[in-house]
């Protein structure tokens, strides 16, 4: 009971006082060229004593309760306006699987897009496969609504959920991203490897791009280009930075 006062008292700090929360952006880079072509927004929190540490206590706790729209439509807010800055790659922002609860994420989403100045075909939603589980004939009508108005719809960590397959099969998706668990293990375990190169091509055969997470080594990307992975994010090229961080960093790229 006591850690759930601490952690409900951290979110509605930070909802209150939102400079608590900053996103970091990490970049998505195209695996033969290494070139950026996106970046994902990742939350964290900044303690009083400036150290930035993950914020899951809050976004968590957020889960729970009506809080999470609240912070979210912030976090969006804050990343849409970010996103301005810089041009040329697109930007993915996480959905929560209870955004598919409320019943008007469309309007809320393309009010965001519109108040903070930003084209909706710059913005790639990233969704865990959880949110399809409980409504997916709802949730399949709201993606479809959502790729009619010009968002990118891509599938986290796939493979690490359930139904996977018909999901593909029925959701109108961009892409999908490999989870880091098969990733990390495929230059060592045969059967990871097997599981993402059935995977990247399972995607390629139904017109879909991949993202592979958490890609760490050389020995990783090179797997990657045979399997031929479109893109990968992970720390061998980039770890998550702060937006004026990026910005410089997407300059030099585009200057390479």
């Amino acid at each position: 009971m006591a850690d759930d006062r601490v952690a409900q008292a951290a979110l509605d700090r930070a909802i209150e006082d939102n400079e608590q929360l900053l996103l970091l952006y990490q970049p998505i880079h195209d695996a033969r060229s290494g070139a950026i072509v996106a970046a994902e927004a990742l939350v964290r929190q900044r303690r009083q004593s400036g150290e930035i540490r993950e914020a899951s206590i809050i976004t968590e706790t957020a889960e729970e309760g009506p809080e999470l729209f609240v912070l979210d439509s912030l976090l969006m807010r804050k990343a849409f306006s970010a996103a301005t800055q810089f041009t040329g790659v697109r930007l993915h922002v996480n959905l929560s699987p209870r955004e598919f609860e409320e019943g008007n994420i469309v309007d809320r989403l393309t009010g965001l897009i519109a108040a903070c100045g930003i084209e909706t075909h710059r913005i790639s939603l990233e969704i865990t496969e959880t949110s399809y589980i409980e409504r997916p004939e709802e949730t399949m009508e709201v993606l479809a609504e959502l790729k009619r108005r010009g968002f990118e719809l891509w599938l986290d960590d796939f493979g690490t959920g359930h139904s996977s397959l018909t999901h593909l099969q029925h959701f109108p998706l961009h892409g999908l991203k490999i989870a880091g668990t098969f990733v990390r293990d495929m230059v060592t375990d045969t059967r990871c490897e097997a599981i993402t190169r059935a995977l990247i091509a399972l995607a390629h055969e139904l017109g879909m791009q991949v993202i592979a997470e958490e890609v760490e080594t050389r020995d990783q990307l090179a797997v990657l280009r045979d399997l031929d992975c479109d893109r990968i994010q992970g720390f061998l090229f980039s770890r998550p930075m702060e937006l004026d961080a990026f910005s410089r960093t997407l300059g030099m790229s585009n200057e390479a």
